[in-house]
């Protein structure tokens, strides 16, 4: 696994600069040994299959979206490990479609609820990549199934746009103590967020990408049609007229009013007019909301905390998907601004990587030698 990872790395010494090379390094050797490995006697449920644990310090087990994000790196050097993160959950695939949320080391495992649906996009840029057919084969019946689970469970066929629900809605967002959730605790099923419906929009890209490529075009139809419905129902309901940004809004079709990375998702997923995305633009250069640093509520909302876990700080996937729709949309100066802002974070005197950054001062917070921070530092210097 070592011998793969140096191999990729020298490939890649002669194009990029001392610190992004060391950012790779430390990045990709995270990744390698957060691999969970067994005590003695012990045996975890995912076997034969190899986890990624988001940090050995303190996550013990494998989390559905951070695998996504780890399949999605690892894929550059090991594309069996990278298999291996989405096998696991399609494993442990709940009978109503959804994935669960976590296997821990020890044997439990939380089912009630589930993460965001990013595992098909992240699937299908690692067959872009390894041009493995029958890793599609495998995985693709229970994309189909957790399609469903959302189309059905979680609002699609019924209002046109997605909600999280479960047990605990804020923690199947995966930002779960949000300034975005605060008005919502008590109904948060009320709430459409406008990352997850562009994640559904990415995951009907996918799904019509699969199909595609296994002729499964019977299948493609239905998905094509639930793309575009979903796209035009974003820039009609989750589009703020009156203040001029995308946010997420109640299925009562008032606005939440909470500005976050997650605003900035309809550029990522490429579905913003363009006099909307020179808005948005507009409000990441603008140092009292985003400024260089991507908080994960804006600097000028009252309840911004620049230490406290998703109140403020960066996380390198949110970020990475809110810099890289900027940078889509051509807005160069800002978005390489705020990339090499995240990029000088990490590289700072600490070797850890770690879970999200403080964004005054740079400092890394949370656990240390964290997997989606890895995983997203190298999509930023070799996929931006």
């Amino acid at each position: 696994m070592h011998t793969k990872r140096k191999e990729w790395l020298s490939r890649l010494s002669s194009r990029l600069n001392e610190r992004d090379m060391l950012l790779l390094e430390r990045a990709s050797r995270t990744l390698v040994e957060n691999v969970c490995v067994p005590a003695p006697g012990q045996k975890f449920l995912w076997e034969p299959y190899r986890g990624i644990c988001p940090s050995p310090t303190t996550y013990q087990g494998v989390w559905n979206w951070d695998s996504a994000f780890h399949m999605l790196a690892v894929s550059r050097w090991d594309p069996q490990l990278a298999y291996d993160q989405a096998y696991i959950f399609c494993n442990h695939q709940n009978p109503d479609g959804s994935f669960v949320d976590v296997i821990y080391a020890d044997g439990r495992i939380v089912a009630d609820f589930s993460k965001p649906p990013v595992f098909p996009w992240a699937a299908e840029q690692v067959h872009r990549r390894t041009k493995d057919d029958a890793f599609l084969r495998k995985v693709y019946p229970h994309f189909k199934r957790m399609e469903n689970f959302w189309w059905t469970q979680r609002g699609g066929e019924k209002d046109g746009l997605f909600f999280y629900g479960g047990a605990n809605p804020a923690f199947e967002s995966g930002w779960d103590n949000s300034v975005r959730w605060d008005a919502y605790l008590q109904g948060m099923a009320e709430l459409c967020p406008i990352d997850l419906n562009c994640y559904m929009v990415m995951l009907y890209r996918a799904l019509q990408y699969m199909t595609e490529v296994l002729g499964e075009q019977i299948d493609a139809a239905p998905y094509k049609k639930r793309e575009k419905s979903l796209a035009e129902s974003i820039n009609q309901r989750l589009w703020d007229e009156e203040n001029r940004w995308y946010v997420d809004t109640g299925r009562n079709g008032k606005p939440s009013g909470i500005l976050s990375p997650a605003s900035f998702m309809p550029l990522y997923a490429g579905i913003a007019p363009k006099d909307r995305a020179k808005q948005m633009a507009e409000l990441a250069a603008d140092e009292n909301k985003f400024f260089p640093g991507m908080p994960t509520v804006s600097y000028d909302d009252p309840r911004y905390e620049a230490h406290h876990y998703w109140r403020g700080p960066s996380w390198l996937n949110t970020s990475y998907f809110a810099v890289k729709g900027l940078k889509d949309y051509g807005f160069d100066e800002t978005a390489d601004r705020m990339k090499e802002t995240a990029l000088d974070w990490c590289a700072g005197t600490h070797e850890a990587l770690h879970e999200y950054y403080n964004t005054r001062t740079g400092e890394g917070l949370g656990a240390s030698h964290f997997g989606w921070t890895s995983a997203f530092l190298i999509e930023y210097i070799l996929n931006f």
